[in-house]
């Protein structure tokens, strides 16, 4: 239901979205199916609308997707279409770009579209010249997610240099990814990263061309499993969930060991 919502089509309303279809598909009575329906109405996951025949909603793809619902049953679609009326105008935060109606249109819609799609959106990268806006446009980026209910309000955006520890890889590493007691020498207890602080929001590599080949290993690690190793930590990977972007100055073919996601933007 969450993912036909995506695709949810006032003018052209499908069956999918009712109770005699999943008790087809699913092989049971509709009575009983719509008796699961109903439950989830109750219970906020879903939205119901009371035509004939009644359709279901899964509310927060619904939202995402188009516009935030009050309640969770309409009369009719119609009433349902209504609440987009009553929405504030949002003013576009990524308005505040010089270019954003020009050089930028096309990026800022990639930005857009990366940033909605699902389990974490897509890890983005910025490429540009020092000075041209890079950190700026992740922070836009990270309050657009909160504004469209992609992250929460409190939803963390942590910005990490690597060029700061670029002289020392394991130093890198250690405050990029954390590490565990006796990693190395000093290390007398276990430490969170900036993975794990960004956890649930935001995490913004800048000068990510400085990560030496282990720490991209690591970091294509979280791009494969969503998870990430703490430095010493080898047995068990860490689950993390957040929306990542990079930044660089350099060309990333003759820096990375393996390709980055293509650069889809660029504020120079």
């Amino acid at each position: 239901m969450q993912n036909q919502t995506d695709f949810f089509d006032p003018d052209n309303l499908s069956e999918v979205f009712t109770a005699s279809w999943l008790a087809r598909r699913f092989a049971m009575q509709r009575n009983t199916a719509s008796h699961y329906l109903n439950q989830l109405v109750a219970q906020d996951v879903l939205v119901k609308i009371n035509t004939r025949p009644v359709y279901f909603l899964h509310k927060k793809a619904f939202c995402q997707q188009f516009y935030p619902l009050s309640r969770s049953e309409y009369a009719s679609m119609a009433e349902l279409l209504a609440e987009s009326d009553r929405q504030p105008e949002q003013a576009d935060h990524f308005s505040l770009l010089t270019g954003h109606d020009g050089s930028l249109r096309k990026p800022i819609e990639q930005m857009k579209t990366a940033l909605f799609y699902p389990n974490c959106g897509l890890p983005l990268l910025i490429t540009g010249d020092s000075g041209t806006g890079k950190s700026y446009m992740a922070e836009l980026m990270h309050e657009f997610a909160i504004a469209q209910g992609l992250l929460a309000p409190d939803a963390p955006f942590v910005s990490f240099n690597c060029a700061q520890y670029a002289s020392n890889p394991e130093l890198l590493a250690a405050n990029l990814f954390g590490y565990v007691k006796g990693a190395f020498t000093g290390a007398q207890s276990d430490k969170a990263g900036a993975f794990e602080a960004a956890n649930g929001g935001m995490l913004f590599l800048d000068e990510v061309h400085r990560l030496d080949a282990q720490g991209q290993e690591k970091l294509f690690t979280w791009l494969d499993r969503k998870e990430i190793y703490r430095v010493g930590e080898t047995a068990q990977g860490l689950p993390i969930s957040l929306r990542l972007v990079f930044a660089t100055t350099e060309d990333i073919h003759s820096t990375f060991s393996h390709h980055l996601p293509a650069p889809n933007s660029d504020p120079g």
